[in-house]
């Protein structure tokens, strides 16, 4: 039977991906089996081509291509993504969100996807942290695999966490929440926080050390547990969660005590950023239930930019991005009409104390026209949390004033 309306959660790793779905009858998200009746969910994120021939397979089946069939191996695909590179497989240059689409397409049959565009409500792929290149890869990919604009999402782990935790019961979260992600010999400490002070309540993943642990059991046990010591102090915990490669409640026996301690609920999985991007693209397309809550990430614009123009003949304030949502995700295209200037002032306001500066962008050589008809396109996009490009066209004015194709650009920092 083809499934339909289906909310997937998607972890991209370096060396493992995983794929989830939304359950809507349990109201939970469900990890995807590699081999039905198994308990592994992770598979490799890596794809392997068939020599001289359009033939792709991906995660285990490409390992395995790859050793006994021949198949050219490519186990950089997540770098490929980040850095925005391209590579030369089998004598032919592939961008990373090229085969990006191939893996996502392969991986997708999992859940018995074969056109996404009738099959999916929504789907959200969560990495470690996002690069320009990165959001790139992934949007050419979601485009390529015919996934709608306005159904794909893309976020970092630390929102995938705080996803995860609010879709958690509330007791697991009504003070602050531990992570622990293990990664053979080493574990790094996070948590989140809420703050209850504020409207709506904001929500911060606050990154903490990260712990080099002993191979033999017992001086392991103590690292760990020197490592939870430091990062708790006196503050409350309602829940910690461990994850990752490298933890084994057999060896960590002073330290799963220390961790379960005040009545604190200890859960240790492979799938929660999975999980969280799964939460979190139900949220966004159907549920709404977090609609109080505001997640402060590393990745949010905490300034509005706007101008001051005159609108219909009155002076008004134009808002163009708002501060609150993540830099990946703001952008702005328009056009307007130059009034006795020979520059832009954009005005720029902070999401916290609301002061507001302007900042004043220089057009030289600005074609010399009546006033009134000098028309400028304006595109602002942001390339990290605290930079937004901003690229001005000359439109020209009609058949009267034709354009002369000037471009200016600015980087505006902050």
């Amino acid at each position: 039977m083809e499934q339909k309306n289906l909310i997937i959660g998607f972890e991209f790793n370096p060396k493992e991906s995983q794929i989830c779905y939304f359950d809507r009858a349990a109201k939970d998200a469900v990890s995807a089996e590699i081999k039905v009746g198994s308990s592994q969910y992770t598979f490799p994120t890596v794809l392997s081509k068939s020599l001289g021939k359009n033939e792709w397979h991906f995660g285990l089946e490409a390992e395995y291509f790859a050793e006994h069939q021949n198949g050219i191996l490519i186990d950089q695909l997540y770098d490929l993504c980040a850095n925005g590179n391209s590579t030369v497989i089998d004598g032919q240059d592939y961008e990373s969100g090229v085969l990006l689409a191939i893996y996502l397409k392969n991986a997708l049959k999992m859940l018995g996807v074969t056109d996404p565009e009738k099959q999916v409500s929504g789907m959200m792929i969560t990495v470690p942290s996002l690069t320009r290149s990165f959001v790139e890869a992934i949007r050419y990919a979601y485009e390529k695999i015919g996934v709608p604009k306005t159904r794909c999402f893309l976020q970092d782990f630390d929102e995938s966490f705080y996803y995860y935790a609010l879709y958690q019961k509330q007791e697991l979260w009504g003070r602050n929440v531990a992570l622990f992600s293990f990664n053979d010999n080493e574990v790094t400490y996070s948590s989140l926080e809420l703050d209850h002070r504020t409207k709506p309540v904001t929500a911060t993943v606050t990154s903490g050390k990260t712990k080099k642990l002993s191979m033999e059991s017992k001086k392991r046990d103590d690292d760990f547990y020197r490592l939870i010591e430091e990062s708790f102090g006196k503050n409350i915990y309602s829940s910690v969660f461990l994850i990752g490669e490298g933890f084994d409640k057999n060896w960590a026996v002073r330290s799963v005590a220390l961790l379960c301690r005040n009545r604190r609920h200890v859960f240790y999985g492979n799938n929660l950023y999975a999980k969280g991007a799964c939460f979190a693209v139900y949220e966004k397309v159907e549920e709404r239930k977090l609609k109080g809550y505001l997640f402060v990430g590393n990745a949010l614009i905490r300034h509005n930019i706007g101008m001051d123009m005159s609108i219909n003949g009155s002076p008004a304030y134009y808002a163009m991005i708002g501060a609150g949502v993540n830099w990946y995700e703001a952008s702005k295209d328009c056009e307007l009409i130059l009034d006795n200037e020979e520059e832009l002032t954009f005005v720029v306001s902070s999401m916290e104390d609301g002061r507001r500066e302007r900042y004043t962008m220089p057009l030289p050589e600005l074609p010399e026209r009546p006033n009134k008809t000098t028309r400028l396109r304006l595109h602002l996009e942001y390339d990290s949390p605290k930079r937004c490009q901003i690229t001005v066209e000359d439109m020209g004015f009609g058949e009267m004033f034709p354009s002369g194709g000037k471009v200016w650009h600015e980087t505006m920092e902050g």
